[in-house]
């Protein structure tokens, strides 16, 4: 899961590992996989996040006047400092991007036909300062425990035995792994608002007027919450404190529960003690 890679590279390696994985698919009639094969597509899987995560924060700058550096991810409070005013059609133009990273993301995992093609002109519609944009992907074992493509199945059947969500809406950054492929198996869309209490010390979801715009054709409808990993439970609580006036109704859901967190999620693929 370790990584570091300006934002223009990773898109690029993501499109090279797709047409690596889709033309050894092709040339590989057996059913035996190979080992370069498992390792791309393990690569591709880290790789995803980084297309949503970038954007995000893009989107975050813009909306909170906070300035866009390569490296460097300000905290909120750092806002009142640099006093920077974005246009109203930087901002436009970021939720547009971040919005279509997520499909993009979505697309890669699934190696959806023609994803590579849609990839590239991504690459060079967004803004070229963008494209040096470090992204960091830093190792996470629960993360990883919690990206598992078995427990999310399994997590899909437990939601789909009795709840029937119209949207989900996942923590980021740490849930955008799993939830890019949860959201595939639960076959609704998806949405990302960030709450990185330890990594970005966030003191509550950050949610700007325009999540809630777009949110806002969901206000009748059911949505699904969901963190990757609950290990005392406050990231959870504050998520669903803040987003469950949104919604019609809402559940909560996780992948792994620590066995003495604070909340029990509606639903939860594994409960244990590590």
């Amino acid at each position: 899961m370790d990584m570091q890679l300006p934002y223009g590279l990773l898109l690029q390696r993501a499109i090279e590992t797709l047409a690596f994985l889709r033309q050894s698919k092709a040339q590989n009639h057996a059913t035996q996989v190979s080992m370069d094969q498992i390792e791309a597509a393990i690569r591709l899987y880290c790789m995803a996040p980084g297309i949503v995560n970038v954007m995000l924060n893009y989107k975050i700058c813009v909306e909170h006047d906070l300035p866009l550096h390569p490296t460097v991810y300000y905290e909120l409070k750092e806002a009142r400092k640099y006093r920077i005013n974005h246009e109203i059609a930087e901002i436009e133009k970021a939720n547009r991007l971040y919005r279509r990273s997520i499909h993009l993301a979505r697309d890669a995992v699934m190696m959806t036909s023609g994803i590579e093609d849609t990839m590239e002109q991504f690459r060079q519609s967004i803004p070229r300062e963008l494209l040096g944009f470090v992204y960091s992907g830093i190792r996470d074992k629960y993360t990883w425990r919690g990206s598992d493509p078995a427990l999310l199945g399994k997590l899909a059947e437990m939601v789909r035995a009795s709840y029937a969500p119209d949207i989900l809406i996942a923590a980021a950054h740490g849930s955008i792994m799993p939830a890019l492929l949860l959201a595939e198996l639960l076959d609704i869309p998806l949405y990302f608002v960030r709450l990185s209490m330890f990594k970005r010390h966030d003191e509550e979801p950050i949610i700007a007027i325009s999540d809630e715009a777009w949110l806002f054709s969901y206000r009748e409808s059911r949505a699904l919450l969901y963190d990757e990993d609950v290990a005392g439970g406050r990231t959870l609580s504050l998520f669903e404190e803040r987003l469950k006036p949104l919604f019609a109704e809402t559940r909560t859901a996780c992948s792994i529960r620590h066995a003495g967190a604070s909340i029990k999620p509606d639903f939860a693929a594994r409960t244990w003690w590590d």
